[in-house]
């Protein structure tokens, strides 16, 4: 008996200590409050706990029926795990919450309590908006100055041909053919902006490797490059624009490599996951400078790649032989990927 009390005092005084609210409620429709410790009577504005245990559970909620919703749900999975809800405060304004439950039951297997993990996301919810926002008004700001720059690059390559096309001196001439090269890589790194732009707009996600795979290549020509995917069914944790990093891989093969037969297959090791795309070209004979920006053959393409990659980590290196074809690896390591349910 002694061994309980002290457990239950513990129990009550590392409760009303962390920093993070916690309460403690009946299982049933409406529900009495047992238990809450003093951050999260702050949360809702009450002095103390005893305030709290006057009121029933469900009256916290903005919508009551969001409780009957996750007691249901709580009776099927027996967890939820951060649940935003709105939860009323005693001056009438309301509290976004991430809101862990989880069940208690008796030796019978019937739920007598659900125990409850409460965070206040408000402020976090008002600055990811803003942050969200500000980033909507910079990508538009950036997408029409964009449109203006390339517009007047369009001009100035029609001028610089109508000119190329009257000069007749040899040395004008390649003046006038370095000039419209200059305009050319302009609207290259234009264009860079634009994909670059589109990085971490959208949230990571679990995509199905094979379908991003088949439906990346699509567009790219393969009357010169024979494809073979030997890919096994995973889901993969990545940034939408995984496919852009597909297509360049799978569109440098074509340009550059002098290869008739491009593979792509998985290798699943102790720890990782390889996703590999071997061709059987020429290789690559410099290596340093493969994902730095505009310093390979590729362009952009394999620099924006590796920065797609990196928002969830996965890795991306070349290991093939010179003369022997170029070999890319994209490396997932574990909890990066996992077999479909």
């Amino acid at each position: 008996m002694h061994a309980l009390q002290e457990s239950e005092n513990k129990y009550r005084t590392l409760v009303e200590n962390v920093n993070i609210g916690i309460i403690r409620s009946e299982p049933w429709k409406r529900g009495h409050i047992i238990q809450a410790n003093p951050v999260f009577c702050e949360m809702l504005g009450f002095n103390d706990e005893n305030e709290l245990l006057t009121i029933y559970a469900t009256d916290i909620y903005l919508h009551p029926e969001d409780r009957l919703e996750l007691m249901r749900e709580l009776r099927q999975t027996g967890k939820i795990k951060d649940r935003k809800v709105v939860f009323k405060v005693m001056d009438g304004t309301t509290i976004l919450c991430s809101l862990t439950l989880s069940a208690q039951y008796d030796s019978k297997g019937n739920m007598i309590f659900m125990d409850g993990v409460v965070e206040d996301i408000t402020e976090k919810e008002k600055r990811a908006e803003a942050l969200k926002q500000a980033n909507n008004k910079l990508n538009l700001l950036s997408s029409i100055t964009r449109h203006d720059i390339i517009n007047q690059i369009m001009v100035l390559e029609g001028y610089l041909y109508l000119m190329i096309e009257q000069v007749k001196d040899p040395e004008e001439l390649g003046l006038l053919r370095r000039m419209k090269e200059s305009v050319r890589s302009i609207d290259r790194h234009i264009m860079f902006t634009k994909d670059y732009q589109e990085i971490g707009i959208q949230a990571p996600g679990w995509v199905n490797l094979r379908s991003v795979l088949t439906e990346a290549i699509v567009p790219l020509d393969k009357t010169l490059v024979n494809f073979h995917i030997d890919v096994r069914d995973y889901l993969i944790f990545t940034d939408p624009l995984i496919s852009k990093v597909f297509y360049n891989l799978a569109h440098n093969v074509i340009k550059h490599s002098n290869a008739t037969t491009l593979t792509i297959t998985t290798v699943e090791e102790e720890d990782h996951l390889l996703v590999v795309f071997q061709d059987n070209g020429i290789g690559i004979e410099e290596k340093s400078k493969l994902f730095k920006k505009g310093s390979s053959s590729s362009g952009y393409g394999l620099f924006l790649s590796k920065e797609i990659l990196s928002i969830t980590s996965i890795g991306i290196r070349e290991t093939g032989i010179s003369g022997n074809g170029a070999r890319f690896e994209l490396f997932f390591s574990r909890g990066q990927y996992k077999n479909p349910v």
